[in-house]
């Protein structure tokens, strides 16, 4: 089963939106979720999970719970912060593009490359951690991006490697972005469900509802970023569109989770607002977080 999230124009917060539903599912029901960015060379998803932990790191650890994720079985990520932490010492200057070949065989990467040997294992060793055995997510390409990559023959596995991640969790979360290339599409036909984020300045539901996509059946709406304020509040938008309640989410703005994504401690920040009984201005968070992850999760069929 798998749970696209898209919008129709750029910059609404679709990827903050998919870290966080998927935090917060894990975090309240007994389920597995994998994601992955429908966009091959997009690193915006799993940047949300990448940040430094309390003790100063944050090592990835092997689906089985082994030792360090390693990239493409040539450097361990522990060998390989070492090799960068002593070239600084010695004084010598690293780019980014060059602490980056360490892990340039791992990921998504690897599962392209690797097209006979590709199976669920396989699959599981590449990809990242979050929760463990909860929540993981497939690290992207480093390739540079190209037009019309997906009718190469490398990314016609990208269906492939979908479908084993179906078959490896109980729910995959695609972050589709604003993409609106063939495989985005054909992922947004083919999943049980299309959260749809939208600016809450825009009249993107008006559109939606003048010229309905094909995917119109299996629809939620998504606001992030949302003000109660603002002229399209909840229930301006619902009266306007005899919208049913449970067909849209509005999750407040929060500056603490917005800088919790950015430092790429997502899981960490939203643990905090997971029945916690918040009070004060986070009250508001907390409850449409859970509340917009339980309608998602209904709508989809993952729960009853």
């Amino acid at each position: 089963m798998k749970i696209a999230f898209w919008s129709g124009q750029e910059k609404v917060g679709t990827t903050f939106n998919t870290a966080a539903i998927a935090c917060a599912a894990v975090m309240m029901y007994p389920i597995s979720i994998g994601m992955i960015s429908s966009d091959y060379c997009d690193r915006d998803l799993e940047k949300n999970f990448q940040g430094k932990a309390q003790d100063g790191r944050r090592a990835w650890r092997r689906w089985n719970g082994g030792g360090p994720w390693e990239a493409g079985g040539t450097l361990a990520a522990g060998q390989a912060m070492a090799a960068v932490a002593a070239g600084k010492e010695a004084g010598g200057l690293l780019v980014a593009a060059e602490e980056e070949e360490y892990f340039l065989d791992g990921g998504l990467d690897c599962l392209l490359c690797r097209e006979e040997e590709l199976d669920g294992q396989l699959l599981r060793q590449n990809m990242q951690q979050i929760i463990e055995g909860r929540l993981s997510v497939l690290p992207s390409s480093r390739r540079q991006e190209y037009k019309w990559w997906y009718k190469d023959r490398l990314f016609a596995q990208m269906r492939r490697i979908v479908a084993l991640m179906e078959e490896s969790f109980d729910l995959v979360l695609i972050d589709c972005g604003a993409r609106r290339d063939d495989f985005t599409r054909e992922i947004l036909q083919e999943s049980e469900l299309c959260v749809l984020n939208m600016d809450q300045a825009s009249e993107q539901i008006g559109d939606f509802y003048r010229t309905p996509p094909t995917f119109r059946a299996k629809t939620f709406f998504l606001v992030g970023n949302y003000f109660q304020e603002e002229l399209y509040n909840r229930e301006n938008l619902e009266r306007l569109y005899r919208m049913e309640a449970d067909m849209l989410g509005a999750i407040p703005y929060n500056p603490q989770m917005q800088a919790a994504s950015k430092a790429g401690m997502m899981d960490i920040g939203i643990r905090k607002y997971i029945n916690h009984g918040m009070r004060g201005k986070n009250i508001g968070f907390e409850q449409e977080t859970i509340r917009s992850a339980r309608l998602i999760l209904k709508r989809a069929g993952v729960i009853e």
